[in-house]
């Protein structure tokens, strides 16, 4: 049931066998859910209920570079000219080339000549599975353009199109060469059947005829003999396909005095290039199937889709986030979902990888759990990253900023601060976007003022404890949270019922310089400022650097990896960098109880005569759980504090220094990639 691209045989084939089938995607409650609107033309509206011959056809335009570069073509028509090794496909032999005995002509085309041996067994391919009343292995084109037809096909067979009959793939010339037999021998004479770009079906009720108006008026007026409704052609186009029974030439688009149509023709008259971006799009918009952009460890990559939307165990998927030109990495929010077995997520560089596995990871899950972490991951030379999965989980990303150089009147530093915390509805009043003010949690579907925030741009450790069900927190401008009543479309934290969970979030104020917590779930919130925001010359810029594993408890043999770190101690971790601060991924794992760990400064930490008043990670017994945050150095160390026996991991993400000349761009948080949906949701830009 998996498909993939540009291998028509495989992709075809499970195309065709889960063509009738339901798709199903289980999603979980927790994530926030979006659905990103695309910019494309708008398609026409197409009637699958109106079955009548459509005997007086008007073409559609051209398509516009635009719309090819996209791959959205239901509005147009994809028709270039000169023959199609013009087009960029590969060259067939050229009729009567070779001995005499090379060509067999069986009364209708060459196929099977010894000339065309090699041609046809390495450019032409045929169908697996029965489309309508064409057998398997009874309609063969072109290898590069079978997924287009036979989609097609497919597609109108479910609808209810009756296909009697379907042949593609014929070596010969066109009738206006002088005979179907290549008498001239020029290649250029040869027709699109010939390169397996073309084919014709129910030729029975569709005659290809010259039309002329009996009072010598418009031939393009008089009705065609066809059994082809509209919605049937409108689809061959969505698919990328010319139509013959428009004519040729300009297709009838002005008045003639004899209309030449081939109502059984369809052909490609694109570039292989086109008809991989056509079959993309079409792919990817269809809700029933997921697609996913797999790069492989040695760098190449194909586009594999399922029916079942599974992303499989070691799949490195490509995300584009839209980045803008500048920018040299992204800061996103990962969630994994849709956990059957523990595992984790790994955000890297699309590039060849020698080992197997990533040697740092961004999200740790067990089954059944929905988590969610902040990251920043540095971009490829193309504008992407990848995403790592050690087991089959569905992730979503969310991006929240980009990290660009820093200029005149753009691009915000990091000013850290002393972690305080100004929100936690457990023992604080705090007022909801009603005005009702109380010490209790924040409802379900509720959204929560946070009323101590900064005016500016500020980052903010997000916790919730005691969860009467699973849920999310968005947080954001007020106006952002709340706009239209609707539920936002990101979210910073995922959590199950009863659980204690902690996330990084940057948390952009409106323009009144309001902030707000949305939570689907009821559950009490923690809120603890980090830092803020600023374009002032004294806040931090971002240095990006190789992710580096600088701790792990249960790889190591010294204290304390005799059991990870103990209940109230203070672990002090060597980091070789001359930063003030470090951003890093804490990832407490094994836990022996329940407990929480909190990042600080080496001195603070160890002048604690109890708990710290702040926590960066919270985790539950034999549970894993991971965020990012910043850390600042002091002699070469950072510093950690648990409660509750815990293995801990490290992971350094990026330094920042006052000459850093990389800054943070905002921007509202918009969700670029989900797997449960098939993949990235900004299809085009």
């Amino acid at each position: 049931m998996t498909m993939t691209s540009p291998t028509p045989r495989a992709l075809l084939g499970a195309l065709l066998i889960a063509s009738g089938a339901t798709a199903a995607a289980g999603v979980s409650a927790a994530p926030a859910d979006t659905t990103i609107a695309v910019a494309v033309p708008a398609p026409p509206a197409i009637d699958y209920t109106d079955d009548d011959p459509w005997q007086h056809p008007v073409r559609p335009p051209i398509c516009n570079e635009a719309q090819l570069e996209m791959g959205d073509v239901r509005s147009c028509v994809v028709r270039t000219y000169g023959t199609a090794t013009d087009n960029g496909w590969p060259m067939p032999p050229a009729p009567g080339s070779g001995a005499d005995g090379d060509w067999l002509w069986n009364g209708y085309d060459y196929r099977g000549s010894p000339a065309l041996e090699d041609w046809e067994s390495e450019q032409i391919t045929s169908n697996e599975q029965r489309i309508g009343d064409v057998y398997a292995g009874d309609f063969s084109s072109h290898i590069g353009i079978a997924a287009l037809f036979e989609g097609f096909l497919a597609e109108i067979v479910d609808r209810g199109y009756e296909l009697r009959d379907a042949i593609g793939y014929g070596y010969r010339c066109t009738n206006a060469s002088g005979g179907w037999d290549c008498p001239s021998g020029n290649v250029r004479d040869l027709s699109f059947h010939a390169w397996g770009l073309a084919f014709d079906m129910n030729s029975d009720a569709n005659p290809i005829t010259t039309y002329r108006h009996p009072s010598d008026g418009n031939a393009c007026e008089v009705a065609m003999a066809t059994d082809m409704p509209q919605w049937v052609v409108q689809t061959a186009e969505k698919w990328g396909l010319y139509w013959g029974g428009y004519g040729w030439g300009d297709g009838c688009s002005t008045p003639a005095t004899a209309a030449y149509r081939d109502p059984p023709h369809f052909e490609f008259r694109g570039t292989p290039e086109m008809a991989d971006q056509i079959l993309k799009f079409n792919l990817r918009n269809d809700p029933g199937l997921g697609c996913y952009d797999v790069v492989s460890l040695d760098g190449s990559e194909r586009m594999i889709c399922n029916r079942e939307f599974v992303v499989e165990p070691n799949w490195r998927v490509a995300i584009d986030p839209g980045a803008p030109a500048t920018a040299t990495a992204a800061v996103v929010n990962l969630t994994a979902t849709s956990t059957a077995t523990g595992g984790f997520f790994s955000l890297e560089s699309c590039n060849p990888r020698v080992t197997a596995y990533p040697e740092t990871s961004n999200v740790n899950f067990v089954a059944g759990q929905d988590v969610a972490n902040l990251a920043i991951i540095p971009l490829d030379s193309d504008g992407r990253f990848c995403l790592f999965h050690s087991t089959s989980a569905h992730g979503i990303v969310d991006v929240i900023a980009f990290l660009a150089p820093i200029e005149e009147g753009a691009g915000l530093r990091v000013v850290p601060q002393k972690p305080q915390r100004i929100v936690d509805t457990r023992s604080r009043t705090a007022c909801d976007t009603d005005g009702i003010c109380a010490v209790k949690p924040v409802d379900h579907q509720g959204s929560l003022v946070i009323t101590e925030a900064p005016a500016k741009p500020y980052l903010a450790n997000l916790t919730v404890t005691r969860s009467d069900a699973p849920g999310f927190i968005s947080a954001g401008g007020c106006k952002a949270v709340t706009r239209d009543n609707q539920v936002p479309n990101w979210s910073n934290l995922n959590y199950r019922s009863t659980e204690d969970r902690a996330n990084l979030a940057i948390i952009r104020p409106d323009d009144a310089s309001a902030s707000c917590a949305y939570s689907w779930g009821g559950t009490d919130l923690i809120v603890d400022i980090l830092g803020t925001l600023t374009s002032n010359a004294e806040g931090l810029g971002w240095t990006l650097v190789e992710p580096e594993r600088v701790l792990d408890t249960r790889k190591c043999t010294d204290p304390p990896c005799t059991y990870g770190v103990d209940r109230g101690q203070v672990l002090r971790v060597p980091v070789t960098t001359d930063a003030p601060v470090v951003a890093v991924n804490i990832t407490a794992t094994d836990a022996l109880e329940w407990g929480f760990v909190t990042v600080d400064r080496c001195s603070t930490l160890e002048a604690l005569s109890s708990s710290p008043s702040t926590s960066t990670v919270n985790v539950d017994k034999g549970v894993t759980a991971a965020n990012l945050t910043f850390a600042e150095v002091e002699d070469g160390e950072i510093c950690i504090w648990s409660y509750g026996r815990t293995h801990l991991i490290v992971d350094l993400q990026a330094e920042l220094h006052l000459d850093a000349e990389l800054g943070i761009e905002l921007d509202d948080p918009v969700r670029v990639y989900d797997g449960r949906k098939g993949g990235n949701s900004l299809v085009s830009r």
